[in-house]
């Protein structure tokens, strides 16, 4: 695999990788993998070094893991709508894993 550089790619710190994960709200629907904004702020806790490399990683490689790109979509139905049979009174949510939302928090 060919790593991608651009004169502007700077890496992240700890201390960035750390505001973000902070940024995480608890009480957020978790997306398939089931990891909630508690565990992932545990897990970087106790492995600061070790997931700030995986999003260095990711930077360097100019790529994104395909499993946080993965998504629970619950069909919510609109508002007033409770009573028709029309597909479009639902309205999809999508709940992306926890390590997704906070990629793109950084």
């Amino acid at each position: 695999m060919e790593l991608i550089y651009t004169e502007d790619d700077k890496e992240f710190t700890t201390r960035e990788i750390r505001n973000a994960v902070s940024s995480l709200g608890e009480r957020k629907a978790p997306g398939v993998e089931g990891i909630t904004g508690k565990i992932f702020k545990g897990a970087f806790k106790l492995f600061p070094n070790y997931l700030t490399a995986i999003y260095n990683g990711c930077l360097r490689q100019g790529t994104f893991p395909t499993r946080r790109k993965r998504a629970k979509v619950i069909p919510v139905i609109k508002p007033g709508k409770e009573n028709s049979e029309e597909v479009s009174k639902l309205r999809p949510i999508s709940l992306i894993n926890v390590g997704g939302k906070f990629w793109k928090k950084s």
